[in-house]
């Protein structure tokens, strides 16, 4: 008679594994994508499949894009820059698979948002600050909107999408803000990557359009919070940080890392793999 291991009895068997997510990323910067997302160790070894979009429209058009044509349960969104350490797809699919045992309708989820009291919820290691930010949290953190550098989704999530929204900003929001519309909570998520960022040296041009959309489209239910500048009907705020953005641009950074760092050696240094 065979003798149940314990460290599996009474437990059910994860129906997700590295191969459930597809990865989609628009590019405007290969050698960006080589040295990081595709450097990615479940992406480099061909386990999860990654599939790239040059010259899109805007991010919504990509993602909806990946949730009809990908054929693996979950689309991963990331930015091109982002870095996914060893063992991250692994992690994430035992997440989900405990997330939907409490919320099986849950909307999107993601690295880093902010809840309704204005409280950053999840980590993500930021190359342009030199270090780890946000709060760190122990499980699923429902929150009002999300940071765009990694967004996970279930192909049911595709009415969520809304692809009229223009550019590449604000949609950590939109997504986020459907969903919620439609029932379903959205949640940041305890991850452990690398946002091999650049300094954000404006808020106008793509992502002014995109103010300008979403505070149209959300006005009845504004104010909204957002990552960086909250959707009000007059953005004053907005309108402030966009001429602290074109000061903060000038100033040089005061930490050692910047676009020339490894991102790999930068997981290994904070213990990521």
């Amino acid at each position: 008679m065979s003798i149940p291991d314990p460290a599996t009895t009474g437990r059910q068997v994860n129906p997700y594994s590295p191969e459930s997510f597809g990865v989609v990323s628009p590019v405007n910067e290969p050698e960006t994508l080589r040295r990081c997302l595709a450097a990615s160790p479940d992406i480099a070894d061909g386990t999860v499949r990654l599939r790239t979009v040059l010259d899109a429209r805007s991010a919504p058009t990509v993602i909806a894009d990946a949730l009809t044509n990908m054929d693996v349960p979950f689309v991963v969104y990331a930015h091109q820059d982002v870095y996914l350490p060893t063992g991250f797809f692994d992690i994430l699919a035992r997440q989900l698979a405990e997330l939907e045992e409490t919320d099986p309708a849950w909307g999107v989820v993601g690295a880093i948002g902010r809840d309704a009291a204005l409280q950053d919820k999840g980590e993500v290691w930021s190359t342009d600050r030199g270090m780890v930010v946000g709060r760190p949290i122990a499980g699923p953190a429902p929150i009002e909107c999300l940071d765009e550098c990694l967004l996970v989704l279930s192909r049911r999530a595709l009415p969520f999408v809304d692809t009229a929204l223009p550019h590449f900003h604000l949609y950590g929001v939109d997504i986020v803000q459907n969903a919620k519309r439609a029932g379903a909570t959205s949640y940041a998520l305890p991850m452990r990557i690398v946002h091999h960022a650049k300094p954000i040296t404006s808020l106008g041009g793509g992502y002014a359009l995109a103010h300008r959309y979403m505070r149209r489209k959300w006005r009845a239910r504004l104010p909204l919070t957002t990552l960086i500048a909250p959707l009000e009907r007059v953005p004053w705020k907005l309108w402030k940080m966009r001429l602290g953005a074109r000061v903060r641009s000038n100033v040089p950074a005061r930490h050692t890392y910047g676009q020339a760092t490894d991102p790999v050696a930068i997981a290994r240094e904070l213990g990521y793999e």
